[in-house]
């Protein structure tokens, strides 16, 4: 059977080493010269450019890949299609919601879009039409509010022969209006069979009210253009985001995608570990089992605090001890105690504190996409439920027993707390009841009764 050659460019085998090939491994490094500052900066962008696939990244390549296959067989289905749809004042159709990529800063969902553009190098071609000639085939655009956050600048690399043919026509570039780039980009994506559209760096966008409406616009414009658009944001973004009308949230915030911070006794953490140490192996000679516990308190699993702290304990070393020295367990705590690392702790400490139940946590620390857990609230409102009931039968049966019963059953019954006699006024909080307020309040009052 003759493959599409629109939906081969989004397929791959299974197997767990499916993504090895976009892999970035350690690259070991001599970092010279005398300035202890200059040579931990070369140690931090060599850690920093080591990327490894492992089972929740494959599984995330897995998904935006399945994106990319589902939009290139719905609309790249035969060559005729693909004919009909180049004539068409609306090339690509009905156009689909926007997935958010998201996440703590740091956990690498930039080096995860840059993986998948290393996926994608050697996988454009051309596709030959009969009576048409051959058409560039390229599976996705990417871009990065990094070079700029005008629609323009997105857009323009990918449209240069096409402006440039404008210019020809005696029309300046800058006479191009944006109904007209747009209706530009939509035809251009969908003839070069373009199904999926990275967008890297959204928080770029300031935090201002204004901002956020442009980074809405800004979003319900590449979606009118017809591919898939994934885009890269933090929690921070995906917040002010949820403040947005319904018909905007339901565009851009649907099903959305979550790196998380690596567990503490995944296999990807500890490779994670062993691969950093590779980049300076003469230094770090510590045995991995041994500090992954402490690296992964000291910085929650996320990959930028997991590179500060060891560049961190690498300069304590040779700071303290000169240049031949090991980086060792102590180096490690060291660094994490450091001035240097204090933004870092500061997020780590009240990461593990939310973890534990704390309440006292900066929003944009958490995924406010993330689904709350009903079933640990039934657990909690079923176990006050149930203790209410047993005291409720405990006193019932108490209530028919005869005095000389009920004292026997007090001899047998272990002491109780003496309470004391003045009652203790809270004040009132103003404001609405949350749902995790009320069911803990219904666990204390069931405990009293």
């Amino acid at each position: 059977m003759k493959s599409n050659p629109w939906v081969a460019p989004y397929l791959i085998g299974g197997g767990p080493n499916r993504y090895a090939h976009i892999e970035r491994h350690a690259v070991a490094q001599r970092i010279d010269g005398q300035s202890v500052v200059a040579r931990a900066e070369v140690l931090k962008a060599a850690m920093k450019n080591v990327f490894l696939c492992g089972e929740q990244a494959s599984l995330l390549l897995d998904e935006l890949l399945g994106i990319g296959e589902g939009h290139a067989r719905n609309n790249f289905g035969s060559s005729q299609q693909m004919i009909g749809a180049m004539y068409s004042l609306q090339p690509w159709g009905e156009t689909q919601s926007a997935r958010m990529l998201t996440g703590l800063a740091g956990t690498g969902k930039t080096q995860l879009v840059q993986a998948m553009k290393r996926f994608f190098l050697d996988r454009s071609g051309g596709v030959e039409l009969a009576g048409h000639g051959k058409f560039l085939s390229q599976p996705a655009w990417f871009m990065s509010l990094k070079e700029g956050s005008s629609l323009n600048s997105l857009l323009a690399p990918y449209l240069n022969a096409e402006i440039a043919g404008v210019e020809g026509k005696g029309l300046p570039k800058k006479s191009l209006s944006q109904p007209h780039l747009l209706q530009l980009a939509s035809r251009v994506s969908r003839r070069d069979g373009v199904c999926m559209i990275f967008v890297d760096e959204f928080q770029f966008i300031t935090k201002s009210d204004q901002a956020n409406s442009l980074a809405m616009s800004l979003l319900l414009q590449l979606i009118s253009l017809g591919p898939r658009v994934v885009y890269v944001a933090n929690f921070s973004l995906a917040r002010r985001m949820r403040r947005r009308r319904p018909e905007d949230r339901h565009r851009v915030l649907p099903d959305p995608l979550e790196l998380l911070p690596d567990a503490s006794d995944s296999a990807d953490f500890r490779n994670y570990i062993v691969e950093l140490t590779r980049v300076a192996p003469d230094d770090f000679k510590f045995e991995v089992s041994e500090v992954t516990g402490l690296l992964h308190r000291y910085t929650f699993g996320i990959k930028r605090a997991v590179v500060e702290l060891m560049v961190g304990a690498w300069a304590h070393a040779k700071s303290n001890r000169g240049g031949r020295a090991d980086v060792t367990e102590s180096d490690v705590k060291a660094a994490y105690a450091s001035s240097g690392y204090l933004a870092h702790r500061n997020d780590v400490e009240a990461l593990w504190r939310h973890s534990v139940g704390g309440k006292d946590i900066d929003p944009d620390l958490l995924n406010p996409l993330r689904i709350e857990d009903l079933a640990g609230n039934v657990v909690v409102a079923q176990s006050a439920i149930d203790n209410f009931n047993q005291r409720v039968n405990e006193r019932h049966v108490e209530s028919m027993l005869t005095p000389s019963e009920r004292d026997a059953l007090a001899k047998l019954a272990p002491p109780k707390k003496t309470k004391t006699a003045g009652g203790k006024v809270r004040p009132l909080r103003p404001g609405a009841a949350t749902k995790q307020a009320l069911l803990d309040a219904f666990e204390h009052v069931a405990k009293d009764l």
